[in-house]
């Protein structure tokens, strides 16, 4: 920017020296006589050299010699003049500020996988469209998520396949046997267990036999009390390595706490990058294939319960299968339930983890992952300190139970506590005897009940059931495959390349990839800037933020772009105070019709108030001469011009208010300023000569 500035200088001046000495030799070439030049022309001594006295008197008014112009050079030079009047000015907060690029209007363009740039479709400063291809990524995460697809697309194939079957099978009659091999095979496997029981009951009278006997003799007092002793020991043992954890988890508490302090530093200076987004990505495709499970089990158990309310009307089983079924049904309900609410949270967090991928998340993370490894530890010293308790505890009980075991052993009850516990597993063999029989009566039921089915072809249903959800299960994986392709934003059965395209229409700022480099998921390989709109920022002095408010109308010139404005409105004020500055920063959105760049300087008005009166002139009307402000006052003749000096305020709406040097009523140069100029340079430059 200070180059091309520096570079305008000798330009300008040189195109007025050239303009100038064109009209020069165009007055020369066109007449002799320089007054009746068409051009403007300085005015002309008297033939003895002296000025006449209506010219003196002039000079002596205006301070500088006339310039003048004849109809014909006013016509060509397109020199217009207008009449000074007071006209109503809003009032304005000037202000300075530079063009920025509206944060809004920005998009960085990222894989969201990683993989290898195969193609290229625009270069830096490219103009781009809303959803244009930028570049195309081959992925091998998007071929495993397409191979998954496929493997998907062809299990429910099968599944289609295989439920047409089961429908051809099931008309024929080939799964009405199954069922009733199967309750045969229960009833004989009942049968059996009967006589288990059986015999597990004779043992166990034995057993007592045997008992009583050993106890009579006294043989189970000394097994007891070694066991306690064994017990205490164990128990010793355990006070010394609760005593031990202890102590470690203190010294852990005391890593915890150096480690924090080391986090919060490095978060500080900033020297973590927040990663978060590939968890919450594999948060959300395991809980869609959750999702998918759970929607196969109610289909499943749908199917079942179906099953078993047609069975019960036919009084084919039971209240309790019935019942069993029903619950099962609202147990994988609940269960999908669980999982579409951790999938819609998944998906709630990814969203959360993508917008704050740019901020310092990733340090208040590493901060708060290591507090919650402090109090982790610190929670470890209560548990461990609890546990050393218990151990003491315990080993308090083991020494009690040591010195009873010692009283028994000498007063002879272990042997009356195996004689008791020996008549409790007889009793507990003739429950399971029992239990058994009452199994095989079920299943004898069942056999009856299955039976009849068979006569009737009721299994050809079930089977049907299970083919279906079966399709049901499949539909279910080539949905969440297909879901999968969805979130790496590529098409189901196309190839392992996505194309990145652009989020909004603008040019591409940034350029951060090559043609064939590997990239990383989630890495900023185009910046896209839409400079429709671009926003102008400035800070607004303490005493004058009560006056602006969001929506105020803003006015704007830049040099950059000579004899035009720029309109807005504050978008933003920030609600911090610079207590440095005594300011606050405020930014104006603008609208651009192609003519701003960010970076310009800019100088503009915020609208504050009521109009005021003021001498307004158009702002190429007033001209830079000599290092001073002038505007080119018409004289009493026509076609005679004077510069005056005038000191102006800021420029809005193409008008700029003159504030000293200009009355109401006087006539100025509107149209043309620049060519009087010009011409006012070559006459003092053929005055100096």
């Amino acid at each position: 920017m200070n180059s091309s500035k520096q570079l305008s200088v000798p330009v300008v001046v040189a195109g007025i020296a050239l303009v100038g000495g064109g009209m020069f030799w165009v007055g020369r070439s066109q007449a002799p006589n320089p007054i009746s030049s068409p051009m403007a022309t300085k005015a002309e001594p008297s033939r003895d050299g002296e000025h006449t006295e209506d010219e003196h008197e002039e000079h002596e008014e205006h301070g500088e010699e006339a310039i003048h112009f004849t109809p014909e050079g006013m016509k060509s030079a397109g020199v217009q003049v207008a009449t000074v009047t007071l006209q109503p000015q809003l009032a304005g907060l000037p202000f300075n500020g530079a063009v920025e690029v509206s944060p809004d209007h920005v998009a960085r363009v990222a894989s969201v996988v990683s993989g290898r740039i195969v193609r290229l479709n625009v270069a830096l400063g490219s103009r781009v469209r809303q959803g244009q291809v930028l570049a195309m990524v081959e992925s091998r995460s998007v071929g495993e998520a397409q191979a998954a697809y496929g493997q998907a697309q062809a299990r429910l194939q099968n599944a289609r396949s295989n439920y047409d079957v089961v429908k051809r099978q099931a008309k024929a009659g080939v799964f009405s046997r199954a069922p009733l091999e199967t309750a045969r095979r229960a009833q004989s496997d009942a049968l059996a267990e009967v006589r288990a029981s059986e015999t597990a009951l004779r043992s166990a009278q034995v057993a007592l036999d045997n008992v009583t006997r050993l106890a009579r003799s006294g043989s189970y007092s000394q097994p007891a009390l070694e066991s306690s002793r064994n017990q205490y020991a164990t128990a010793l043992e355990e006070v010394q390595s609760a005593s031990a954890a202890f102590d470690s988890a203190e010294a852990a508490t005391k890593s915890a706490a150096s480690e924090l302090a080391r986090r919060r530093q490095i978060a500080a200076g900033g020297g973590y990058v927040s990663r978060p987004v590939e968890e919450a990505k594999r948060v959300l495709v395991a809980a869609q294939s959750a999702r998918a499970t759970a929607q196969s089990e109610v289909a499943t158990t749908r199917a079942n319960l179906s099953r078993a309310r047609s069975l019960s009307v036919e009084g084919l089983v039971s209240t309790r299968d019935l019942e069993t079924a029903q619950t099962a049904s609202q147990t994988a309900q609940s269960r999908l339930e669980v999982a579409e609410s951790d999938e819609r949270t998944a998906t709630l967090e990814l969203e959360r983890q993508q917008k704050l991928a740019t901020s310092n998340a990733a340090g208040n993370a590493e901060v708060g992952e290591a507090e919650a490894r402090l109090s982790s530890s610190q929670a470890e010293v209560r548990s461990r300190k609890a546990q050393l308790q218990k151990a003491r505890e315990a080993l308090k009980l083991a020494n009690t139970s040591l010195n009873r075991e010692r009283q028994v052993s000498s007063g002879g009850i272990a042997n009356r506590r195996e004689e008791t516990q020996a008549r409790a597993n007889l009793e507990n063999a003739r429950t399971s005897l029992s239990k058994a029989r009452l199994t095989l009566s079920v299943t004898t039921s069942a056999l009856k009940r299955e039976t009849a089915i068979f006569r009737q072809n009721l299994n050809d249903t079930s089977q049907i059931q299970a083919a279906q959800a079966t399709l049901v299960s499949a539909r279910s994986d080539m949905e969440a495959a297909q879901s999968t392709l969805r979130l790496l934003q590529a098409s189901p059965g196309s190839s392992a390349i996505i194309p990145l395209k652009a989020p909004l229409a603008g040019i591409v700022q940034e350029r951060n990839v090559a043609q064939g480099e590997s990239i990383e998921a989630d890495k900023n390989l185009f910046t896209i800037a839409n400079l429709d709109i671009v926003h102008v920022d400035m800070f607004l002095p303490e005493r004058d933020i009560a006056k602006v408010g969001l929506g105020s109308p803003v006015n704007i010139v830049v040099d950059a772009v000579p004899g035009r404005s720029f309109d807005g409105t504050i978008e933003l004020i920030h609600t911090e105070l610079d207590t440095k500055t005594r300011t606050v920063e405020a930014h104006a959105e603008i609208a651009n019709p192609g003519m701003l760049r960010p970076g310009m300087f800019a100088r503009g008005v915020i609208r504050t108030g009521s109009s005021s009166m003021a001498l307004l002139v158009p702002t190429d009307a007033v001209q830079d001469l000599e290092g001073k402000k002038v505007v080119f006052v018409a004289g009493e003749k026509a076609g005679e011009f004077v510069a005056r000096e005038v000191t102006i305020g800021t420029p809005a709406n193409g008008n700029v208010a003159v504030k000293t040097g200009l009355k109401p009523g006087e006539k100025v140069v509107v149209k043309g300023a620049f060519m009087v100029k010009a011409q006012a340079m070559k006459a003092e430059l053929g005055h100096e000569h």
